[in-house]
């Protein structure tokens, strides 16, 4: 028993020293995001009222250079889910540890279900509930599958040039429709 606990404090010292480094993570590619938001908007005005290129073109352009950007959002999104796995994970490990420690007294106490129909009935139904809870970290692991995933951590960095080349695209547009 001590050993889980053990194991248990090493987990949350771990997520105390990484999720800082999520949070500032996270807090840069939202701003990362709102400016490619802009950017994209601005290239749309650009195309569409400056150079009169039609509504569809424009919006097709605008359309391709949020392309990164949604990239990068599902790489957000994953960041600010991997957020709440901490407290997710303290409630399954202090659940299981209620249940363990409930069964070693019982075993110790002589209580013996073993043919005990309902009794056995009722331990499933509680594997069960146990089960659903481990469900919301099965649903956390798929929402940050970008963050494990190595083709998608390319797409990210792939993205994060592609918004590079369209933050100087937009400069540079911007000072050719104040120069010309």
């Amino acid at each position: 028993m001590e050993n889980k606990r053990v194991n248990s404090s090493k987990l949350k010292s771990a997520f105390q020293k990484i999720l800082p480094l999520v949070d500032d993570l996270a807090d840069g590619l939202r701003v990362v995001l709102l400016i490619s938001l802009a950017l994209s908007l601005w290239i749309f005005i650009y195309c569409f009222q400056l150079h009169q290129v039609s509504l569809i073109s424009s919006l097709v352009i605008s359309g391709l250079t949020l392309l990164p950007s949604l990239i990068l959002s599902r790489t957000w999104y994953a960041l600010e889910s991997l957020k709440d796995i901490p407290k997710i994970a303290e409630e399954i490990i202090e659940d299981v540890t209620d249940e363990v420690a409930q069964s070693w007294h019982s075993v110790k106490a002589g209580k013996k279900d073993a043919l005990n129909f309902f009794g056995q009935a009722k331990k499933l139904f509680e594997i069960r509930t146990l089960l659903n809870s481990a469900d919301d970290i099965i649903g956390q692991y798929f929402s940050i599958g970008p963050l494990v995933n190595p083709f998608y951590l390319f797409l990210s960095a792939l993205s994060f040039l592609g918004l590079f080349f369209l933050f100087v695209v937009g400069m540079i547009l911007g000072l050719l429709s104040v120069f010309l």
